[in-house]
Formats: structure tokens, sequence, C-alpha cells
């Protein structure tokens, strides 16, 4: 017969033993977790997100938006983003106006141009600006051919 004082030893030291081979794997679990959760969480790079034959000029502008120059030419045009001073206002445009007068007098002022049509000012979305000059050009089906920083 067997001593039960030494068959529970021996159940002790089986869990004991199961313990200390599990140990690294409870160990690894949680850093694995960490580390995955820590590589999602991080910010992709702003320039990365464009590929070339890929991406689109709506995509870009959604995400940067209007360019502050575009130049055209044969086999499409060039976007050119700048990187704005959030505290620098654009500068107001005026023009000149001429209006009838009263006993056919002529009268000019100047009145202000006002973004219209629903356009968004240029200087919005300044979080989403390129942080150094950005020029991307497009084909002429608007897909990025070549990003020049």
């Amino acid at each position: 017969m067997d001593d039960p004082v030494l068959s529970k030893q021996k159940v002790l030291m089986q869990r004991s033993r199961r313990a200390r081979e599990s140990f690294p794997l409870l160990l690894f679990l949680p850093l694995s977790v960490f580390a995955l959760v820590g590589a999602c969480a991080g910010a992709p790079d702003q320039k990365d997100w464009i590929k070339v034959g890929q991406t689109t000029r709506e995509d870009v502008v959604a995400r940067y938006g209007q360019p502050d120059l575009i130049m055209a030419s044969e086999g499409g045009e060039t976007a050119i983003y700048r990187p704005r001073d959030p505290k620098q206002s654009p500068p107001q445009v005026q023009i000149p106006t001429v209006q009838a007068g009263p006993l056919g007098t002529v009268t000019t002022k100047t009145e202000p141009v006002k973004p219209g049509l629903g356009a968004r000012p240029t200087n919005s979305g300044v979080e989403g600006r390129p942080e150094q000059e950005l020029r991307i050009r497009y084909d002429d089906r608007g897909i990025v051919q070549e990003v020049i920083r």
C-alpha cells in the first residue's frame, strides 16, 4: 500500500513542477499583449500613408485640405503643400467695386473676398498639414505618381 503522506507529497511536487514550467508562459503572455497593443497604438508617420499608384487626390485633400499651389502639366498636375503656422492667419484679400450712385454718380469702395460655395479656407486643417513642404504629382486620373519632400 501507498503511504498517504508520500502520495500527498508527490501530488504537491507535481503541482510545484507544473507551476515552475508554466511561469515563463505566464510572464511571456502579458508582455506579448503589451507589445502588441503598444505597436498598434503608435501613430503612423504622416508621409508613409501616401502610396504611389494607389492613393488618390481625394484621399490627400481629405487629410491635408486644399493645396497651397497647383501646377498643371501635360500628364497631370503637381500639388504643393506648405506647413502652416497656427498663429498666422491668411491675409484678407480686398477688391475695389464700383456702384452706381444717385443722379448718375459712381461710388467706389473695397470689399473683402469671402470664400464661397462651401469652400474651406486654406488655413483649415492645420493639424493635418505636413511638417515640411510636400509636392505630390498626380496623373490625369488623380492618382499619386510621385511624392517629393
